[in-house]
């Protein structure tokens, strides 16, 4: 079973469990449009609520998921999960898929590759899968750059539906392996 418990360090952020406490904060960040019209599964709109039963649900023993609060001086600016899935038309096998969000005030400053990189790191510790699996909506060039800088690499694409859009999007899937992150980073 993996462990509920995270905590990451890198040089400016920390990884770590989500908390009750964080839910309004998370509500905060995620009820906006230009952050969560990326993401497949969140509700829009976005309730308070729908924070809380996100926090309630991560704290299920489940060996199939991992997720982390992304912190900045204590406070969350984002959230980042790995959920085992099944082959579909975003990826190519069974295994791991890296999603992750962060809030619009902390566009642009290197913190999601930061995060990214040390909840990979994470994960492969983790995991025995010797790949895991990622990807973005189509128009989401900022996210595909977090993928890029990693190590992903291009693995196709797929629909993928969107509750926040109320439709499938076009989804291009990416693909990074063990030994690919640790030449990468």
């Amino acid at each position: 079973m993996v462990d509920k418990q995270i905590d990451v360090h890198t040089s400016r952020l920390h990884l770590r469990t989500l908390r009750e406490s964080d839910a309004e904060r998370l509500h905060a960040l995620l009820a906006n449009w230009e952050v969560i019209r990326w993401l497949s599964t969140p509700a829009w709109p976005y309730a308070l609520q729908d924070a809380c039963s996100f926090i309630t649900a991560r704290k299920v023993p489940n060996p199939d998921v991992i997720t982390a609060a992304i912190t900045l001086d204590g406070a969350l600016i984002g959230v980042i999960n790995a959920l085992a899935k099944l082959e579909s038309t975003t990826q190519r096998e069974r295994g791991h898929s890296i999603g992750y969000w962060i809030g619009q005030p902390y566009w642009g400053r290197g913190y999601m590759t930061e995060a990214a990189r040390g909840f990979i790191a994470h994960v492969f510790a983790t995991i025995s899968r010797d790949r895991i699996f990622s990807g973005a909506f189509i128009g989401n060039v900022a996210s595909l750059r977090v993928q890029e800088k990693l190590g992903f690499i291009h693995d196709g694409k797929g629909m993928l539906s969107s509750k926040p859009n109320g439709k499938d999007v076009l989804h291009l899937n990416t693909i990074l392996t063990r030994a690919r992150f640790a030449t990468c980073h």
